[in-house]
């Protein structure tokens, strides 16, 4: 029967989708990527992805879902893009067509069922003809050629790639009797085309009405949708198709179980003079979207719908489960298209599954509704009823929705490839060069989350920075006005902690130097400095970042503190470090005699004295000299004590407890 088929209205909160037993139930769309004016820039285009990654569709040779964008493999020159179920579509600026993610029905297109984590190409297009756009279904592909013509591939079941026959296809094949064809939509299990005359032809599942054509069927070949003419563009969602007409106002025909039609209830005759309201179940033929106009662009989800008015600003009706109509609240349905708040210079829109997106004037996109796998990428997974920026885009070009990921391309990223020195002091000020691409329009550089102290772009390929203090490793990353690098194992940057001593061997030698001793410990790399106590060594060598050989210098007698100084500092002293200086020696006294009143002013060579004045004790027998003066380790004056009498005494030199040994003849002096 032709028409539509209501049931009583009532207001049942969250999702209301009725589903017929035994259907698939999809939980993907596809959103129509119509190939753009190329400008001088698009050559360079790439594409990013986020959200869910179980099949690949991400195209960063992962399965793992991301909650923020990543770049697809591989990819330039990308002027359209289009998301599936779990599959997404390129189409690049020389007629070649890459695809990649789920491809169990051979989605793709590469002639396999192959799941693929990165892009392949699916055919050599302009041999065919050349593409003007592409369409991504449920689990099945569109391209429409330059002539007009349209190819399918992928699942069948239903009939939706219109060969009458439901024989999946893993290669593109025409589909016949189709022709002047200007724009396509690929919905769950069906598809949309408008023709160059305004009118829209449809094929696939139908039975809910979403073919347009009165009847609530599958078709295996293309229908007209009825009564329809001036359409503009065209959307196709789960189970739900939308038209956009000359005069800015939308049609909607199919399923309605969420209010997705935007079609206002009805008022029935219950008999004896009672009415009341009932609201549509679903459409087999097209109805006027309610309180609606000044519409330039659509979009529709597996149930709800999206459309972009003429000042900027987006309105969104149907489901509501998980906050997809951005109004700030989740749950329920709503048949009037509402405008989202607080938001406006939008240029672009797409539907995902359940959740929206909005590509802003200045080449930002913002994403609303569901989001447990990422694909609102705001780094999150929680539904959010209200836009949140994607983080880590800019100057995007076009947008797209997937069953549960998104899509993006636009200008390259930045990207890190090498960082040198790898390495540096944890209190900064390290000239690090940067090596990568697309840094021309570089606006930061940071070394984790520090901006550095400094930097400089010396091409697009390479920038100058200073570290700043920090500790670890760390990701160097580069922002421009497209995004920031992503972190890889080639960005990162080391900061160096201070050196630690945790062993001295030998840890005692003679106060005349000379010792060789074996320091062990850690971060010695790079060791500009080794001292023993106030001394540094006499040489030493970095053998490894855990050992060096040093020369021990001449020194005072007593207990030192070894220390390892590197660009990150020195190190601490500890109960580990000790070198102990053997007692002080003399070898030699001049002049080595003099009067019994004492008074003689003499000089003491040796090893082991304190420096300084009084530091270092010299007795004569049981008498100290006085106005004692060490300019070094191995010299000091000082003036005789008075003996008793006449005779030969042996200088006993002291620091602290440690006493020189008896050396006759070199350390004795004759009283006269």
């Amino acid at each position: 029967m032709e028409g539509v088929r209501a049931v009583p209205s009532r207001n049942v909160p969250g999702d209301r989708r009725r589903r017929r037993a035994g259907a698939i139930v999809l939980t993907a769309i596809a959103v129509l990527a119509l190939l753009l004016a190329a400008s001088a820039s698009a050559s360079s285009f790439t594409a990013a992805d986020w959200g869910y990654n179980g099949s690949g569709q991400l195209g960063n040779g992962t399965t793992t879902l991301s909650r923020t964008p990543v770049a697809v493999s591989g990819l330039s020159n990308v002027v359209a893009v289009a998301g599936g179920g779990e599959h997404s579509l390129a189409l690049l600026g020389n007629a070649t067509m890459m695809g990649w993610g789920a491809n169990r029905e051979g989605q793709i297109g590469d002639g396999s069922t192959a799941n693929r984590r990165v892009p392949v190409a699916i055919v050599d297009f302009a041999t065919l003809g050349g593409i003007a756009a592409i369409a991504a279904g449920g689990e099945f592909s569109l391209a429409l050629m330059t002539n007009g013509t349209v190819l399918a591939w992928g699942a069948n079941e239903e009939g939706q790639l219109a060969t009458g026959k439901t024989t999946r296809l893993t290669q593109p094949a025409a589909i016949k009797g189709l022709n002047n064809v200007t724009a396509i939509a690929a919905g769950g299990e069906f598809a949309l085309a408008r023709l160059s005359n305004g009118t829209v032809m449809a094929w696939g599942a139908g039975t809910e009405g979403q073919l347009g054509d009165g009847k609530y069927s599958r078709s295996l070949t293309p229908v007209a949708v009825k009564g329809l003419s001036g359409v503009t563009a065209i959307a196709a969602g789960g189970e739900f198709a939308l038209a956009r007409l000359s005069n800015g106002t939308v049609m909607s025909w199919g399923s309605n179980a969420t209010a997705q039609l935007g079609a206002p209830a009805e008022t029935k005759s219950i008999g004896e003079g009672e009415t009341e309201e009932v609201e549509v179940l679903h459409s087999n033929v097209p109805l006027a979207v309610q309180q609606l106009s000044g519409v330039t662009a659509i979009a529709a989800g597996s149930d709800h719908a999206l459309a972009l008015l003429g000042d900027g600003e987006v309105a969104a009706w149907g489901g509501n489960g998980s906050g997809q109509l951005g109004n700030g609240s989740e749950g329920g349905t709503s048949n009037v298209p509402s405008a989202v708040p607080g938001l406006s210079g939008v240029t672009a829109i797409a539907a995902g599954a359940h959740h929206s997106l909005a590509l802003l004037s200045g080449g930002s996109v913002l994403a609303w509704g569901y989001n447990p796998d990422g694909q609102l990428g705001n780094g999150a997974n929680i539904n959010s009823a209200v836009p949140v920026a994607v983080k880590g885009i800019g100057q995007v070009a076009g947008i797209a929705g997937g069953g549960s990921h998104s899509l993006s391309y636009g200008p390259p990223p930045p990207s890190v490839s090498g960082v040198s020195p790898a390495s540096g002091p944890q209190p900064g000020g390290t000239s690090v060069t940067i090596a990568g691409a697309n840094f021309a329009e570089a606006s930061a550089v940071r070394f984790g989350a520090t901006p550095a102290s400094s930097f400089t772009v010396n091409s697009a390929t390479s920038i100058t920075a200073v570290s700043p203090a920090g500790m670890g490793v760390v990701d160097v990353s580069v922002t421009t006005p497209v995004s920031t690098s992503s972190a890889s194992a080639t960005d990162k940057f080391t900061y160096l902690p201070p050196p630690t001593v945790t062993k001295v061997k030998a840890n005692k030698g003679s106060a005349s130097g000379g010792t060789s001793v074996t320091i062990t410990g850690t971060a010695l790399s790079g060791a500009t400095a080794v001292s023993f106590g106030a001394n540094a060594a006499s040489q030493f060598t970095v053998d490894s970042a855990t050992s060096i050989t040093a020369v021990s210098p001449a020194g005072t007698s007593g207990a030192v503190d070894v220390s390892v100084t590197t660009a990150s500092g020195t190190s601490s002293i500890s109960s580990h470090d000790v070198f102990k200086y053997e007692a002080p020696t003399l070898a030699g006294v001049s002049p080595a005699n003099g009067s019994a009143a004492g008074g003689t002013s003499i000089a003491v060579t040796g090893t082991g004295f304190a420096i300084g004045a009084g530091a270092t004790v010299f007795d004569f027998g049981k008498a100290a000299a006085t106005n004692v003066e060490c300019s070094s380790t191995s010299s000091c004056t000082l003036v005789t004590p008075a003996a008793k009498k006449p005779g030969v005494l042996d200088i006993v030199a002291a620091v602290g407890k440690s006493k020189s040994k008896k050396n006759p003849p070199v350390d004795q002096y004759t009283y006269e």
